[in-house]
């Protein structure tokens, strides 16, 4: 069968961060072609018109199918459904796109009577092949909860029950680590924990997290809410043998787990028998993975569809045949967008054949070309902003019509698919380079609306994965890979081998030079002279200033002449085996603002190829950067960068792709006395003779 699961938007697939519903459809594609089905990820733009099967895990977008006449399957997975309670919008938005559904399925059986028993229930799965037990665990007992905690109207709600989970390893005296998008930072704010023994981990990858699942015995999930059950990490626990202490919807069960409710000395008593009975529940966690692995998942819902008489394709051909013929020649029209590509669909016109020829204005290189027929559409395979021309060759008549892509006062979406808080600092600007080029409306997504929106009043910000409607064009900006190569479909030239902020405007095709960011900030009347802030944490051990006294060196330097040294770093002492340098203030966990307000108070910043340092430029503050991965060229060039010394290795973020799963990448000499020898050779000296001239 040709089987086609709409991709809801924002997140890429397969999710390069926490995106649930962008891993669920990974998890079915993959497994559907391996069993021989014509599987398809689409936007529902490009939904194939010989699909079978088209299955939509996004309400709206259901709904948007039932207007386009496009019969689907539909899966809920908004817990805000039930949240919200029965006369909200979200609700009667997923009650509908059920209604009109061949079938819907439901992750969770409490919510099929809450759907007016519409939906089927089918349960998550896990892979198994990749989730796997580490058979030298477990000796020492550690205890694990993997979550993105909140709602989205208070990301500080305890919902998946982090201050229980840790109350429980206080009272047992076990370690304990949350691990999470960096979201869970905005929790840990409102409710510093105070637990010597607990470990917070932020933005995983997801071979970071198969190690975290590996080195850790218990799992657990006092979660209030879910609209999975189970969801997705307790499966993962599961499946590399981590029995699970947590609740569980009342008329459910798993082998391997111990149901309770969101009770401390309940936790606490089951944690203590798990103990007791350890090897048995860790053999039954693993088999009940097993049952409910993506593979018996997938082939599940496979009979789900057969069930259904009529598939897609045969509605799509019965609605056709009963439908009422009318002679009436409906004109010629040509519609057109440069949405995720340079789309181009011929409507009405007759029984003729059009010649239809994707051309780039700049050099008038026909880039695609196309015989279509009426009601029929092809688009581009090139993503990033292109000067289009199209030109459609009437082939009965030889009648020539050309469409130029103006965006002038039109709609247009950019979308920065990076989390990053550098990243966005980077290619910001050049979204309002864009604007005032095209002279266009533009909405923009970013993960960090706030610092930017009243600085901004020309673009209207959305949050991510918020659908827009009415675009001419739609963008994204990041770095795009398909497998370990360049996808240059969204990337027109290999951003790892040009400066940051040349990735946007290379995408947006703009000219490239350094613009600095607008980010809201306060106004400082007194700078502190006598404050520096540094950064000393990253997210790969090859972004780190790698000599051993460095940083020490250079805060004692500042104290014996009477600064202060203010770290930035959120992370704890030791990270990564990273221990932070003495004589510093840490500056407390709390919002962006205060980490601004810090900067704009001190003299100077020294930090790495990171966020932290990109914000203190944005902010105009001194910045010294200590980078030996990359090459000088490719971050700000308005700083003070200290590389590597001549001689030394270098740039090799410039010249790889970074695999994010490998800490300790190190591409060149990793395992040789060579290894982080960029950065380990930068000295303190290095950095005390520019900070001279600075202070």
């Amino acid at each position: 069968m040709k089987i086609v699961n709409v991709t809801p938007g924002i997140i890429p697939i397969p999710p390069n961060g926490w995106g649930a519903v962008e891993k669920i459809i990974w998890e079915f594609h993959n497994n559907l072609l391996n069993m021989g089905h014509d599987s398809h990820i689409t936007y529902l733009d490009d939904v194939p018109p010989d699909a079978d099967i088209v299955h939509i895990h996004v309400a709206n977008l259901a709904l948007l199918a039932k207007e386009r006449g496009i019969p689907y399957y539909f899966t809920l997975h908004d817990h805000h459904a039930f949240l919200n309670g029965k006369d909200s919008f979200v609700y009667q938005q997923n009650l509908l796109a059920m209604k009109h559904a061949i079938k819907s399925f439901v992750p969770a059986k409490y919510l099929v009577n809450y759907f007016e028993g519409i939906p089927e229930y089918l349960s998550h799965g896990v892979n198994t092949e990749y989730f796997v037990a580490n058979p030298k665990n477990k000796g020492i007992h550690r205890l694990l909860c993997v979550a993105n905690n909140g709602y989205a109207h208070d990301q500080t709600i305890d919902r998946k029950g982090f201050g229980i989970a840790i109350e429980t390893a206080k009272r047992l005296g076990l370690r304990i680590t949350i691990a999470g998008p960096s979201n869970n930072k905005k929790y840990f704010e409102k409710y510093p924990p105070n637990y010597d023994k607990l470990t917070i981990l932020y933005d995983l990858t997801e071979e970071q997290l198969l190690t975290v699942y590996k080195h850790h015995s218990i799992f657990l999930h006092a979660s209030e809410l879910e609209a999975g059950h189970p969801n997705l990490t307790l499966l993962e626990s599961l499946a590399c043998g981590l029995p699970v202490v947590g609740t569980l919807e009342e008329n459910n069960h798993l082998d391997g787990m111990i149901p309770v409710d969101r009770d401390i000395n309940q936790m606490v008593s089951a944690v203590q028998k798990v103990i007791l009975n350890y090897p048995s529940y860790a053999q039954s966690a693993r088999e009940q993975a097993e049952k409910l692995s993506w593979k018996s998942i997938t082939h599940e819902l496979l009979t789900r569809y057969d069930s259904k008489k009529n598939t897609m394709k045969d509605k799509l051909i019965s609605h056709y045949s009963n439908t009422p013929k009318l002679n009436k020649t409906i004109p010629f029209k040509l519609n057109y967008n440069n949405v995720d590509g340079m789309f181009a669909e011929i409507l009405g016109g007759g029984n003729h054949s059009y010649d239809v020829k994707f051309v780039r204005m700049d050099t008038n290189e026909t880039v695609f070309q196309i015989e279509l027929q009426r009601n029929t559409w092809a688009k581009t395979n090139i993503k990033y902003y292109v000067n289009w021309k199209i030109i459609v060759t009437n082939k009965n008549t030889g009648e020539i019509r050309e469409v130029v892509l103006d965006l002038k006062n039109s709609r247009v979406f950019i979308c920065m698919e990076s989390k990053s808080l550098g990243d966005t600092l980077a290619w910001l600007p050049y979204v309002e380079e864009f604007r005032k080029h095209h002279n266009c409306e533009v909405v923009c997504s970013t993960f960090w609306n706030h610092l930017f929106a009243d600085q901004y009043a020309n673009i209207k910000f959305v949050e991510p994965g918020e659908t827009v409607h009415n675009l001419a064009a739609l963008y994204r900006l990041g770095l795009f890979y398909d497998g370990e190569s360049i996808d240059y479909n969204r990337n027109p030239s290999n951003p790892i081998h040009h400066p940051l902020q040349k990735v946007a405007s290379d995408i947006l095709g703009l000219e490239y030079k350094e613009v600095r960011p607008l980010i809201k900030s306060p106004t400082i009347s007194n700078v502190d002279s006598k404050q520096v802030c540094i950064a000393v944490h990253s997210t790969s051990q090859a972004k780190y200033w790698n000599n051993p006294m460095g940083w020490q060196q250079v805060v004692d330097w500042l104290n014996n002449r009477g600064y202060t040294v203010r770290l930035l770093s959120s992370e704890e002492n030791g990270y990564m085996g990273n221990r932070n340098p003495v004589g510093v203030v840490q500056h407390s966990n709390g919002p962006i603002e205060s980490v601004i307000e810090e900067l704009k108070k001190s003299k100077a910043f020294i930090g790495l190829g990171s966020g932290l340092s990109w914000l203190s430029w944005s902010l105009d503050v001194p910045t010294v950067l200590i980078s030996g991965f990359s090459y000088k060229w490719a971050e700000m060039q308005d700083c003070i960068r200290i590389g590597a010394p001549r001689g030394k290795c270098e740039g090799c973020f410039n010249r790889i792709k970074l695999n994010a799963g490998d800490w300790n990448w190190c591409p060149d000499h990793k395992g040789t006395p060579r290894q982080f020898e960029c950065s380990r050779e930068i000295t303190a000296d290095m950095v005390i003779r520019e900070l001279e001239k600075i202070l």
